[in-house]
């Protein structure tokens, strides 16, 4: 029994409109075989998202749950040298950092006053 080739892109191309550039029609076309995929870094997700409209019902999603503020901080410069020496000032039996000054901790109003996201209502999880 003969069975017929199927093709594995995707049969409606109306959601994905960024199909044409996305490494995987590559792979469909049989172009890419030998080359290994890697994941994207996250720097360079948000260099190819800050040139790029989200669909509506992309963004409505991300607003719904208070997530699109993260879209608008956009790319966060990270203090390695602070982080360094914050990882070494943490305690894992009491969940805080034991500075010169005193002892702290990340709460989730801290959370909320820098990224502007609501800690208050109901948990976000999957259906």
């Amino acid at each position: 029994m003969d069975v017929p080739p199927m093709h594995p892109g995707p049969v409606y191309n109306e959601l994905l409109v960024l199909q044409d550039d996305h490494r995987s029609a590559y792979v469909w076309e049989g172009e890419l075989l030998a080359q290994t995929l890697r994941a994207m870094r996250v720097d360079n997700m948000w260099d190819f998202m800050k040139d790029r409209d989200l669909h509506p019902r992309v963004v409505q999603r991300l607003r719904d749950p208070g997530f699109y503020r993260i879209l608008e901080i956009g790319r966060l410069q990270l203090d390695w040298s602070l982080i360094t020496a914050l990882i070494e000032q943490w305690r894992p039996e009491m969940h805080t950092f034991h500075l010169p000054i005193a002892e702290a901790t990340i709460t989730l109003q801290d959370v909320e006053v820098l990224y502007g996201m609501s800690v208050d209502g109901l948990p976000v999880a999957l259906p």
